[in-house]
């Protein structure tokens, strides 16, 4: 296991989420990388995984846009504009995916193109709200991906080494500059909803690491540059436009620090047996391998195994 460990190979911050959910979930899909096998059929509906990827993409399209016309750090007196160039963006992307994804039912496609439409003009006109404070910089920055095509072209394909220890890689929404201060912020767009705790989440046990280890990564990436916050923006009337901000000036960019060093731990001890959280089975691909049983089961294990694992998932 030596070779698996965070400071040997770069793991995405979704991979290291399924720790918290499940250190055997961990193992079987970031260590052993299987996945459910995919038989190709033709879309039925969207579900939250690939309606998600679709609304990244029409985001991505819409800012290159917008960036190329100069109309960022974009204005309410620019809105308009910048809403015909939305449109021509979800065009392009759709034209493209609806050819890939091949859906089945047709009013089922148009009804989610119609919900998203609806919210990305919303998210643009939150865009220019803010505009007076924050320029939108770098869209889909990528690090550490083999794939750099369609990513921010000051992409690199070499992962960031966090405190000199970790090796990340991912893909950062959106890469945000404060006009006064030329700080940086990290924003990661969401399209589900907002279950953070208001001045209290920071990792959540775990299961949010975007905005601060986007941060830390981006330092790693950056060291010249001052990475002041790491935000989640709950970008969809489903995350009723909300926004979620951690400053990382503070104990936060510890808190991150802190989770990777249990799951390296637990690489390194080789202590990745099965202990999901609560209602974690019911949303595993790997449910076919342990069972419906395995919450109930694993509650017999020795707790002295899990103490890194149960202390995890109380950080907030």
């Amino acid at each position: 296991m030596a070779a698996e460990r965070l400071g040997q190979r770069p793991y995405s911050l979704t991979a290291l989420q399924r720790f918290a959910s499940c250190p055997y979930q961990f193992l079987l899909a970031a260590v052993y990388r299987l996945a459910p096998l995919e038989a190709p059929a033709p879309l039925q509906k969207i579900d939250p995984l690939t309606r998600g990827d679709l609304f990244h993409q029409f985001q991505a399209a819409a800012l290159r846009r917008l960036q190329q016309d100069g109309l960022l750090p974009l204005s309410l007196d620019a809105l308009p504009r910048a809403q015909q160039l939305l449109t021509e963006a979800i065009r392009g992307v759709h034209d493209r995916e609806y050819d890939r994804l091949n859906p089945a039912i047709e009013r089922v496609w148009k009804d989610e193109m119609a919900s998203m439409t609806g919210d990305l003009r919303i998210w643009l006109e939150k865009l220019a709200e803010e505009g007076a404070e924050w320029t939108p910089e770098r869209f889909e920055f990528a690090f550490g991906l083999a794939d750099l095509a369609g990513r921010d072209e000051r992409s690199t394909a070499e992962p960031a080494l966090v405190d000199g220890r970790f090796k990340l890689r991912g893909s950062i929404d959106m890469i945000e500059r404060h006009r006064q201060t030329r700080f940086l912020r990290v924003t990661d767009h969401k399209t589900g909803r907002n279950r953070t705790r208001a001045g209290e989440t920071v990792v959540d046990g775990g299961r949010v690491l975007q905005p601060v280890v986007y941060g830390l990564a981006l330092k790693a990436l950056f060291p010249e540059e001052t990475v002041f916050s790491g935000r989640l923006f709950f970008c969809t009337t489903n995350g009723g436009f909300d926004t979620y901000e951690i400053p990382l000036m503070g104990e936060a960019p510890k808190r991150g620090l802190e989770v990777l060093e249990v799951v390296d731990r637990a690489i390194e001890r080789g202590t990745l047996a099965a202990r999901p959280a609560p209602d974690a089975c019911g949303y595993c691909d790997f449910q076919v391998v342990c069972g419906r049983d395995e919450e109930r089961r694993t509650r017999r294990k020795d707790p002295a195994l899990f103490a890194d694992l149960d202390a995890l998932r109380k950080l907030p």
